[in-house]
């Protein structure tokens, strides 16, 4: 009589993560990647290969993940099939002067969900890292990748002006100079694109938002978890502080008022 040999089947090991989405460079080495991207495409969209190589200087896994964290910071749009370039943001921020780069870097600092999330809970207060981990906590970063998110979510905000250390804590800016200049920032990356194809230029490539979940999908992967952070982005909430005294500057106080009314704010 035959014995028929069974094989029992073996679980596998580990799993993936999981966790939201968050830019995993800062935003100083992202301006210096942005900066490259405006110069390699600027005369059209490139190849995955290309970008990768004359850009990120990085292949497979690692290029997904430097490229995934210029498209949280608005500085890369396309997708496979069209191929990959400069966004508006990222053009405006190579050529502005020196002056005017903060209010770039304000803008970039506030697009990946994650970093705006932290900015908008703790605006205007002075808190811990332990504060800030946990809020990152709560948002649905990994417990294993909290303290790498907050780490460059406060190198980014310092860089921006946003953040200042004070002690062993972290002191916020006000909501209002924030938003004031990310969507001054925006609305001026908007018009320009506007601007360019009321004139005849080709139009740079758009990405599909299935593209943006697949890099973003691609990344996750690539650190063994997948993102559930793929939702639409809530609708921003502004909250306005006027104080009225003898110094203020009336004629600059106007200005932001209409560009608040603008988008809606007020």
């Amino acid at each position: 009589m035959s014995e028929t040999k069974t094989t029992a089947k073996k679980m596998p090991k580990g799993g993936r993560k999981g966790g939201a989405v968050f830019p995993r460079m800062n935003l100083e080495t992202a301006v210096g990647y942005a900066k490259r991207l405006v110069a390699k495409t600027h005369s059209g969209p490139q190849t995955k290969d290309i970008i990768y190589s004359g850009v990120l200087d990085a292949k497979g896994g690692a290029g997904n993940v430097k490229l995934s964290a210029l498209k949280q910071y608005g500085f890369s749009i396309g997708n496979n099939e069209n191929g990959f370039a400069a966004s508006e943001p990222a053009k405006l921020l190579a050529s502005a002067p020196p002056e005017e780069i903060k209010s770039h870097c304000i803008a970039a600092v506030l697009r990946p969900k994650v970093f705006k999330a932290l900015f908008d809970t703790f605006h205007g207060d002075t808190v811990t890292l332990g504060k800030l981990k946990q809020r990152a906590a709560a948002l649905n970063v990994h417990p294993e990748q909290t303290e790498s998110c907050i780490s460059i979510y406060l190198e980014s905000a310092q860089l921006a002006g946003l953040v200042t250390p004070v002690g062993d804590s972290f002191r916020h800016v006000a909501d209002s100079h924030a938003k004031v200049e990310a969507l001054k920032q925006d609305d001026e990356a908007g018009q320009v694109e506007n601007e360019r194809g009321k004139a005849g230029e080709p139009e740079t490539v758009q990405e599909p938002e299935q593209a943006r979940t697949d890099t973003a999908l691609a990344e996750q992967k690539s650190n063994g978890g997948d993102s559930v952070d793929s939702g639409s982005s809530p609708r921003a909430i502004f909250n306005v502080n006027v104080t009225l005294d003898s110094s203020l500057d009336t004629d600059k106080l106007q200005k932001q008022l209409e560009l608040l009314k603008k988008f809606g704010a007020i």
